[in-house]
């Protein structure tokens, strides 16, 4: 009876996890708007590994990792591999400027309306993701992992985006020589 029980929740979590975000999935092609008229394209790191995080100024977790986006694309930007964040909440336009600025980042940040999030993220209407979250872009373009903030691979941050990230770069570094 026990074992039943335990797999029904583990079925039930599987599937929920599963209906968040569907992986691998080609990125979206949604250019996005970022301070001064600019726009950040996707299509353009085409060849590299991208990490793209979805991001409120409001949310700890999310001020808490840009030392983190920093020191990814410090360490394995001239290995093949881009840093991009956009913010996310409503007054999304006018945060990512002074958020670059105060963190002093090294990426590129745009903004999102929530519409925008949801298809990047390939999220239904109904459902409320977890800040930050986290899109990892193989070199061709196609989503290979994606976590909200409240996934348990986020408890530990820096290990999991560093392991992903160490992993997909080596990958185009092996295709590459």
């Amino acid at each position: 009876m026990l074992k039943r029980i335990c797999l029904a929740g583990l079925v039930l979590v599987c599937l929920a996890a599963a209906s968040f975000a569907r992986t691998p999935r080609p990125v979206v092609d949604l250019p996005i708007p970022a301070p001064g008229g600019k726009q950040i394209d996707l299509k353009q790191y085409r060849g590299k590994v991208v990490l793209l995080a979805l991001i409120t100024p409001t949310c700890n977790e999310c001020v808490q990792s840009l030392d983190l986006f920093n020191r990814l694309q410090q360490e394995f930007g001239p290995k093949g591999f881009q840093m991009v964040a956009a913010c996310v909440n409503l007054n999304a336009k006018n945060d990512a400027g002074p958020l670059v600025q105060r963190y002093k980042l090294n990426f590129p940040v745009g903004y999102l309306d929530k519409p925008g999030m949801m298809q990047i993220a390939d999220v239904g209407g109904d459902q409320k993701p977890f800040v930050p979250i986290v899109i990892f872009i193989d070199r061709t373009g196609v989503v290979r992992f994606q976590y909200f903030g409240n996934d348990p691979a986020m408890k530990d941050r820096e290990k999991s985006l560093r392991s992903i990230v160490d992993g997909l770069v080596r990958q185009v570094q092996r295709q590459n020589p």
